[in-house]
């Protein structure tokens, strides 16, 4: 399978969880198999949404998907 890229934003650094499972940190670019996963960010909460699904295709390394996540006030 290709290998996609992903960059998850969020205002500050937070690990990144790909279906449950640690793979990196926030504003960092990340390398995966393609494929459907659902993303969220470490505890604590503070965020939204709350998780996001995604399928991850379609990517390079100059041009990764990029998903955003925003603080809740």
């Amino acid at each position: 399978m290709a290998m996609e890229y992903l960059v998850v934003f969020f205002p500050r650094k937070r690990g990144v969880l790909i279906n449950g499972a640690f793979m990196g940190v926030t504003n960092k670019k990340l390398e995966l198999e393609g494929g459907v996963y659902e993303v969220t960010l470490d505890p604590p909460g503070g965020c939204t949404p709350e998780k996001i699904a995604l399928d991850l295709c379609n990517t390079s390394s100059l041009q990764p998907m990029t998903v955003e996540f925003r603080e809740v006030p």
